[in-house]
């Protein structure tokens, strides 16, 4: 599989088009990121904001540091687009570091907006970043957080054999391995 620091690859469902966030991007992002029911569910854990975002310009800022952390190879963050209306819903994010006992681990934020934050919409999602982040970023196990209130997320993870577990992140994770 090609770097994907080299290409960004784009991934289509039925609903969805997950490809590299770009500033075009700003407007559907900051209905998510001031989405105050979606907002609790986001995973800041180890970041340097809570991406509780109120303004067009802070949204373009942020932007601006996914796309610059890209091009440093820190991490992908993937916008997510509806396709029926062409706009992003929120965003995927994705990188892997060497965690203990020398097992690769991949960190998942998955960010959406409330009314997306659905058994299907999640299972849409997360079904592209199974069947293609293990071998895309080269981990052995792929941890994303869902908190207890996160009840259609933590639903959707069992059905798709993630199982509660520790990482380095934080707590509330869910890991499912290769």
């Amino acid at each position: 599989m090609q770097d994907p620091y080299k290409i960004c690859p784009t991934f289509e469902t039925e609903t969805f088009i997950i490809r590299l966030v770009s500033e075009e991007d700003s407007e559907g992002l900051l209905k998510c990121y001031s989405d105050n029911k979606a907002q609790k569910f986001f995973n800041s854990d180890r970041c340097t904001g809570d991406f509780c975002i109120y303004t067009i310009e802070d949204m373009l800022q942020c932007i601006r540091a996914w796309i610059y952390a890209y091009s440093q190879q820190e991490f992908i963050r993937f916008a997510i687009i509806d396709k029926s209306l062409s706009k992003a819903i929120g965003t995927v994010e994705m990188f892997g570091y060497v965690g203990k006992y020398k097992i690769k681990t991949g960190i998942l934020r998955v960010d959406v907006s409330s009314q997306y934050e659905s058994e299907n919409n999640l299972n849409e999602i997360f079904s592209v970043c199974n069947e293609n982040f293990f071998d895309l970023f080269k981990v052995d196990i792929i941890a994303t957080k869902a908190i207890p209130k996160a009840v259609e997320r933590r639903k959707t993870l069992l059905k798709m054999d993630f199982s509660e577990g520790k990482v380095y992140e934080g707590e509330h994770y869910y890991l499912r391995s290769k």
